[in-house]
């Protein structure tokens, strides 16, 4: 079932990343050809954001703005919207043209570039991390069965797990693997979030996925679904998260939804994470991630850009004010941040990476 239904999402998948490519050839070429004149004066890095008003965009705008107003030797071009573009180009380009792109990716696709998997088109070196915009967040199946409880009563069920390269699918797919369960639902992938949750609403699917910003709250679309509708967040049972790293090779930290975070959140009249102990759910961190070969001043440099104006990304979004002590809160061991980005962050006294998470849990 698996097999059959997966081929034409994977096929749509790359004419998809062709055409959009296709129609993004002349601006890049003409930002590629502008790297190398403005060269002698500036260097100039190329961003790849979440699409536009994201607060993931909000955020690389900030960081532009920041190193525009700082930096005396470096620039940011932003391109919003550019999607899984940014895998194509990423692996197409040459080393040179690497060192000075920054992607916008969690902790998973650096892995999948390894192994050239979806969403990449071929297998590119590990990149390393610099920041997170996300910090203490995960990606979670939810449910309008209140007969579901963990990821494997999901047997049976029509389950949308998004497009292969999709941050849900990245998160879910190796615990479903895991729970021996890929071939026992039957998948009906969406091309969006929102559709997805409206899919859910009209329970034209048993559950589809999002993400939990801070651990008790969801994105516009899915939160108007909640107060809507009765949805329930999937329970995964912690043995499946080290069983699908094992198994998939790709890593994955439990985090816990707190019983009444929603209710609390959302002035809702039920409990959307039912679990007494708090329901589990894969960690996602998203952020900016950079060549290990970038020089190490440049990413030394931006990072400090950062950490120095820290207070900014909380006045140009809201959810900025939880990078105040988390913005090196990123789900990798530190080893995972590039040389420059740790020099940043030890300088100024910043905790970064799984190290710094677990000290600052236990303050």
């Amino acid at each position: 079932m698996y097999t059959t239904i997966l081929k034409q999402p994977i096929a749509g998948f790359f004419l998809t990343v062709r055409t959009r490519r296709n129609s993004l050839l002349g601006l890049l070429a003409i930002s590629f050809a502008a790297w190398s004149a403005s060269a002698a004066a500036e260097t100039v890095l190329r961003l790849y954001t979440y699409p536009q008003g994201a607060y993931g965009q909000v955020a690389g705008v900030t960081l532009q703005k920041l190193i525009a107003r700082n930096s005396k030797s470096l620039r940011i071009e932003s391109l919003p919207a550019a999607g899984r573009e940014q895998y194509a180009d990423y692996a197409d380009a040459s080393p040179e043209k690497r060192k000075l792109m920054i992607l916008t990716m969690s902790h998973i696709e650096p892995v999948l570039g390894e192994k050239g998997q979806i969403p990449w088109s071929k297998p590119v070196p590990r990149m390393k991390a610099l920041i997170t915009f996300a910090p203490n967040s995960a990606v979670a199946m939810y449910t309008n069965d209140p007969s579901v409880k963990t990821i494997y009563d999901l047997a049976g069920k029509k389950v949308d797990l998004g497009l292969p390269g999709s941050y849900v699918y990245n998160s879910q797919a190796p615990l479903f693997t895991a729970a021996g369960l890929m071939q026992k639902i039957q998948l009906l992938p969406s091309v969006s979030i929102n559709q997805g949750w409206q899919r859910l609403g009209d329970k034209v699917v048993d559950a589809t996925g999002a993400g939990i910003i801070n651990m008790r709250l969801l994105p516009p679309g899915p939160s108007d679904i909640v107060r809507k509708n009765k949805i329930y967040q999937v329970h995964v049972p912690q043995e499946l998260f080290k069983k699908a790293q094992d198994t998939t090779g790709v890593p994955l930290l439990p985090l816990s939804v707190k019983k009444g975070a929603f209710k609390e959140s959302y002035a809702l009249d039920y409990e959307v994470g039912r679990e007494d102990s708090g329901t589990l759910a894969p960690a996602f961190t998203p952020g900016f991630w950079a060549s290990a070969d970038m020089p190490d001043e440049i990413a030394y440099e931006i990072v400090k850009t950062a950490l120095k104006n820290i207070d900014q990304f909380g006045n140009d979004h809201a959810l900025g004010k939880l990078l105040k002590e988390q913005i090196g809160h990123m789900t990798v061991p530190q080893a995972e941040f590039h040389p420059g980005a740790r020099r940043a962050y030890q300088e100024l006294g910043f905790s970064y990476g799984l190290e710094g998470i677990k000290a600052h849990t236990k303050q």
